[in-house]
């Protein structure tokens, strides 16, 4: 119950901040970043930067580029206050 409870509501947060997360039903979140060719700004704003930004504030996620997805991120399923964290480091990488 706790997972579907924040899979869904991490899922619905991140992609009102513009970002394209595809529907799961396992205990993580996969997020897709702009591609970096399609403007200047999407290039500060891809996945591998995501990820240096989450780890500047200790929030670890998996790139997924070794799986072919270079745009993409792994969010796993927390808790309440680590998937608050999540939303709110992201909302900051993505101002």
């Amino acid at each position: 119950a706790h997972n579907k409870k924040w899979l869904a509501w991490t899922t619905d947060q991140i992609r009102s901040l513009g970002l394209t997360v595809p529907d799961s039903y396992a205990n993580f979140a996969i997020v897709r970043f702009p591609s970096s060719d399609l403007s200047d700004r999407a290039e500060n704003l891809d996945a591998k930067a995501a990820d240096s930004f989450l780890k500047s504030r200790g929030i670890i996620v998996r790139q997924l580029a070794g799986y072919g997805l270079p745009d993409a991120i792994r969010i796993s399923i927390g808790l309440e206050e680590e998937m608050r964290q999540v939303v709110d480091a992201l909302a900051a990488f993505m101002e």
